[in-house]
């Protein structure tokens, strides 16, 4: 009866360590998962910020090209411009190496 009480307590013992290791696998691939949604996101808005800094300098050129008036936020534009597609490149990267880890 003592062996059978000492099996049945190894059996149920690595089933605890079994389920405790799957258990961190899961939550480890979660917390990557979250992660990247959260790169997405910023991607998202950094893109967006983007479309908005084309955008005014598309209208701003135009303006320029109908009234001869000087563009004065054209400097902040491009590095405005320059500065979001380098975040969304480095963003990129980053998501890339997130799903090479899983």
């Amino acid at each position: 009866m003592d062996e059978f009480n000492n099996k049945l307590n190894d059996l149920a013992d690595k089933a605890v360590r079994k389920l405790q290791d799957s258990s961190k696998a899961v939550m480890g691939m979660l917390d990557i998962e979250k992660q990247k949604a959260e790169i997405r996101s910023e991607i998202g808005h950094a893109s967006r910020d983007l479309s908005k800094a084309y955008e005014k300098l598309g209208r701003d050129y135009y303006t320029y090209k109908v009234t001869g008036r000087i563009i004065e936020t054209e400097k902040d534009m491009m590095d405005l411009i320059r500065t979001k597609e380098k975040i969304i490149e480095l963003l990129n990267e980053k998501l890339d190496n997130l799903e090479k880890e899983n």
